[in-house]
């Protein structure tokens, strides 16, 4: 649902990670039999975290993770609204805190951020005069920031 990211530079796919644990009690069969559309109540019982991972996609293997901070009453944290990697080596996620990051693709040490509100969709980068921008969404309110020079 949110989406993941992939780089050419890299050769790394970049996902949001999120390792919640929850029971499941069924409250309504479906008389159809196994098709799912049965009732449900989750209780959500903890986490492990949430991560900002990146992954070699021709190993498997994961190539650096950076936790998201968790926040008070949450569940481990988390980003928000999918990734976006850039051709100048950076990977831009929502985190818990309501900041938008700009992380180094190449080992995720966070570069960058703004506080801005929940991230609600993957950031977009376009090319406007020469110069190179960012355009993300916060709720109901579009940010564009302008890459340095």
């Amino acid at each position: 649902w949110e989406p993941p990211a992939y780089s050419p530079l890299t050769k790394l796919f970049y996902v949001t990670e999120r390792n919640g644990y929850s029971i499941y009690y069924l409250t309504d069969p479906d008389p159809r039999g196994s098709m799912g559309l049965g009732g449900k109540e989750e209780v959500s019982v903890g986490s492990t975290g949430s991560f900002l991972t990146a992954i070699d996609p021709t190993t498997g293997k994961i190539a650096w993770r950076r936790p998201y901070t968790s926040v008070p009453g949450g569940f481990g944290g988390g980003g928000g609204g999918g990734l976006l990697t850039t051709a100048g080596n950076l990977v831009f996620a929502g985190d818990a805190g309501g900041n938008f990051v700009a992380y180094d693709a190449e080992n995720g040490t966070p570069l960058w951020h703004s506080r801005i509100g929940n991230v609600s969709n993957a950031a977009i980068t376009y090319m406007l005069d020469g110069r190179q921008h960012i355009l993300v969404a916060a709720g109901d309110t579009l940010y564009a920031f302008a890459l340095y020079e």
